[in-house]
């Protein structure tokens, strides 16, 4: 814990399996904040990276300060044309 009284939390993302670790995380209050923070980041993922072909996996995990691993959110995109045939 830092000198603050708040538990650091580190938020390791993933775009499609692209691991992306998070070096500085953020002080929150409990591990429900961190929860919420995780899920509230999916979308953000998602707006940034999409439309980008028919599919996409967007994951957050989060860690504590000693590296354990405590929480997963993930997101999935995937889109199809339907009847006849489209192209891009």
């Amino acid at each position: 814990m830092t000198g603050s009284g708040m538990p650091r939390y580190f938020f390791d993302t993933s775009d499609d399996g692209h691991l992306i670790p998070d070096a500085d995380g953020l002080l929150l209050a409990s591990p429900e904040h961190a929860r919420v923070q995780a899920i509230r980041t999916l979308p953000y993922m998602a707006l940034d990276a999409l439309p980008d072909g028919p599919s996409r996996q967007f994951v957050v995990e989060v860690r504590d300060e000693g590296g354990a691993r405590l929480f997963r959110a993930e997101l999935t995109f995937k889109s199809e044309w339907i009847g006849q045939k489209h192209s891009r």
